[in-house]
């Protein structure tokens, strides 16, 4: 059966007649016919999916169709961000984000601008802050960023469903934002202009805050708190996006619920924009005292227990059922990566094979990705 036209009825029917809606969700992944995310949710929300830069050559056939078949929405990894699409001043590489865009369209695809500006050094051209020999001062570098965001956001208007306009503003110890050689040259207060400028020049697009831990209650607290005073200044801000890259046994899953309604009360969308449930904890990756310890651990380099799938499956499960109960104010769940082969937790925040998505390494579908079909066939 094409996994486009797999109906929730017939997922629902398929999986209860073989026993397997009420089997181990390790059961589940060896149903040979896959239904398709997009499909259930019908766009309540988008499903989405993040795309590697050169993903036409790092991509293989298996996961290409799992692109182009389970997703709905493409967010470009990295290819859009500024360092990589215009690593010298006045030249743009747009060839990459040109065939994502090709490809997105020929499969019926939004595509997310991923992002105009992150608020973190070493993420913004280094030619950003020179002028020759010396710094460059505030207005030179808010023509840069004006004469960038006007090429970038102009050639793909009308193609781009959404942009993240701003990336990792907020933290929560004083002075309450990151500080970055933007903040120090342009001031705390840059966001606002930023959000102007991109309302102007692509007025039709969702505009999206996006930042990590959002579901954090101190960090919700904060974030709110700055997308409201933007917005009080009269800033357009459509979407805030949460990252969301939880860790299998958190209870980051339970704070997204709190999370959409606060936002929801506000006026505002929300977004899953990297989703991913790691099965190797990172606790002890942050302390100091257990860093180098924690950097030996790399358990399942010949795959994942099922047992521990199983528990990663039903945070997957719980996460979608929130967001399923919330739906009419959730944009999109974006998942960082297609399959475990590609997937960013392989190298952060150590070096090690991880399985934090809904596809393994070799793009088969897990318990995870069962675990989310199910809950979206319930619609």
């Amino acid at each position: 059966m094409n996994s486009n036209t797999y109906s929730r009825r017939s997922f629902i029917h398929g999986i209860s007649a073989s026993g397997l809606l009420l089997a181990a969700p390790h059961a589940l992944a060896q149903s040979t016919s896959l239904p398709s995310l997009r499909t259930l949710a019908s766009g309540k929300p988008l499903m989405g999916a993040a795309v590697p830069t050169d993903f036409e050559k790092s991509l293989n056939a298996e996961e290409t169709n799992i692109l182009s078949t389970q997703f709905d929405s493409v967010t470009p990894d990295n290819c859009m961000k500024w360092q990589v699409l215009c690593p010298k001043e006045g030249e743009y590489r747009f060839e990459h984000v040109d065939q994502l865009i090709a490809f997105a369209t020929k499969n019926k695809q939004s595509v997310v601008g991923h992002t105009l500006l992150f608020n973190r050094d070493g993420d913004y051209p280094k030619w950003l802050f020179r002028d020759g020999e010396k710094e460059a001062n505030a207005k030179l570098v808010w023509k840069r960023i004006e004469d960038h965001a006007g090429k970038l956001m102009s050639r793909y208007a009308g193609r781009i469903d959404s942009w993240d306009v701003l990336n990792e503003f907020i933290e929560v110890p004083a002075p309450g934002y990151r500080v970055t050689d933007l903040t120090r040259v342009l001031g705390a207060d840059y966001p606002e202009r930023l959000f102007k400028i991109a309302a102007e020049i692509d007025p039709k697009a969702k505009l999206t805050y996006n930042d990590f831990s959002v579901e954090n209650p101190q960090r919700l607290k904060a974030i709110l708190a700055f997308v409201r005073s933007l917005r009080e200044k009269g800033c357009k801000i459509d979407v805030i996006g949460s990252q969301s890259h939880l860790e299998i046994g958190d209870k980051s899953a339970e704070n997204l619920d709190t999370m959409i309604k606060q936002f929801a009360a506000d006026g505002f969308r929300c977004a899953l924009t990297e989703l991913d449930v790691d099965v190797i904890p990172r606790n002890a990756y942050w302390n100091p005292k257990t860093r180098e310890e924690a950097n030996k651990q790399n358990p399942y380099t010949e795959g994942c227990p099922a047992e521990v799938l199983d528990r990663q499956a039903a945070q997957y499960r719980k996460v979608m059922e929130i967001v399923m109960a919330n739906c009419k104010h959730v944009d999109r769940v974006t998942w960082w990566g297609i399959s475990d082969r590609h997937s960013w937790l392989n190298d952060w925040p150590w070096k090690r094979v991880n399985h934090g998505l809904l596809f393994d390494s070799e793009a088969k579908p897990k318990p995870a990705f069962h675990a989310v079909a199910e809950v979206l066939a319930r619609k």
